[in-house]
């Protein structure tokens, strides 16, 4: 007959009762159940997991992306002043470009100054000769070099697709806390533009040219304006300039956004894209004695959109003029011959309208306002 099978122990062997086997055999099927539930527990556990860190990470990603996160007027702030970039228009290496490095260095500013091309004397004879008699005026060799010089930077600029940049002349000056008074600029321009929450640019792009540094602009009460107090702006007895007159109409303390009515001088300005473009249609063809009267008559008349930050929150900064000082503009205009340029780096100079020269606190540990011309 046949027999059962027989399980070896150390007290030999015996055999198993049909019903022992039976629940032997129960016993393993539960225990592979339970393991089996137990494997499929922990995989589920662990999907759930994963997908629970997935969505975790996707809600802060999204979270982190949150414009509410980011202020236009934080942008304003950086080294670029909100801009895509800042452009120096440099001849050559001087003193000038020497002071615009410290100043850029000490305020955390990053410029750029692109080599200018050579602009020969007959280019520069023609351009000053476009438009014939019926023009308003003619520019100069030297302002004709300048304005040329300046048709290339913004050349450049739209070579390089830049969205916006700033345009600064290599003696330009500012006040070290410009960033602070940017993040000022940047929430006026937007208030005085009406730019909407969908636009988280600093100043939006609905204007074409934004004048930050020049000598001088007309303001009165009827001038469409935004003010806003900043506390480096000079007080009236501190400014220099003839529009010294027009002052009084904007409250103390405070600058202004306005509409561009008659600005003057070209020491910082910032264009979007489509403003370069018109600038360079618009003043490419000549017609006035300077590049900034020909700005000045496209403001003025409409052409060109425009907005004045007034006062000015960059001047240029001038050595001394007992020590022979002539800008290159009025040098090459025969206005005078300047003189060796060693000692200009030496000696202090001044800026008019800047309380807190960056360019005097880099070189000297000063400040430099000049208070008269």
């Amino acid at each position: 007959m046949l027999g059962l099978p027989e399980v070896k122990g150390s007290s030999g062997s015996r055999s198993l009762s049909p019903f022992r086997l039976g629940r032997s055999r129960a016993q393993e099927r539960i225990r592979i159940y339970i393991a089996a539930l137990i494997i499929v527990a922990l995989w589920y556990t662990y999907f759930l997991r994963l997908r629970y860190m997935n969505e975790l990470a996707t809600i802060s990603q999204t979270e982190s992306a949150e414009p509410c996160d980011f202020l236009p007027r934080d942008a304003a702030q950086n080294s670029t002043l909100g801009f895509q970039k800042i452009l120096a228009l440099s001849k050559s290496p001087s003193w000038r470009s020497r002071g615009l490095i410290a100043a850029a260095t000490l305020t955390g500013l990053d410029i750029e100054i692109p080599k200018q091309p050579f602009i020969t004397p007959e280019l520069i004879e023609a351009f000053s000769k476009i438009g014939g008699p019926e023009v308003n005026g003619h520019p100069k060799t030297g302002s004709a070099h300048a304005w040329l010089a300046h048709l290339d930077l913004l050349r450049y600029g739209v070579s390089s697709n830049l969205d916006t940049f700033l345009i600064v002349e290599d003696d330009v000056d500012w006040d070290i806390n410009i960033k602070k008074t940017m993040a000022l600029i940047s929430d006026n321009v937007r208030k005085f533009r009406d730019v909407g929450g969908e636009d988280d640019s600093p100043y939006g792009r609905s204007w074409d040219l934004l004048w930050l540094g020049h000598c001088g602009e007309h303001t009165d009460k009827a001038t469409p304006r935004q003010e806003f107090e900043d506390p480096t702006v000079p007080t009236i007895d501190q400014y220099v300039g003839w529009s010294k007159k027009w002052l009084p109409s904007i409250s103390a303390g405070h600058r202004a956004i306005q509409k561009g009515v008659n600005p003057v001088c070209t020491f910082g300005y910032a264009v979007t894209a489509h403003g370069a473009q018109k600038i360079l249609d618009f003043a490419g063809k000549g017609g006035n004695e300077a590049f900034d009267i020909r700005l000045l008559d496209g403001c003025k008349n409409n052409h060109l959109n425009c907005l004045t930050v007034q006062p000015e929150i960059m001047h240029h900064y001038e050595p001394p003029k007992d020590l022979g000082y002539t800008s290159l503009v009025k040098e090459e205009d025969g206005k005078g011959s300047s003189v060796d340029e060693e000692k200009f780096e030496t000696v202090m100079g001044g800026t008019e309208n800047i309380i807190d020269s960056a360019r005097c606190m880099a070189l000297f540990e000063s400040s430099c306002m000049k208070q008269r011309r």
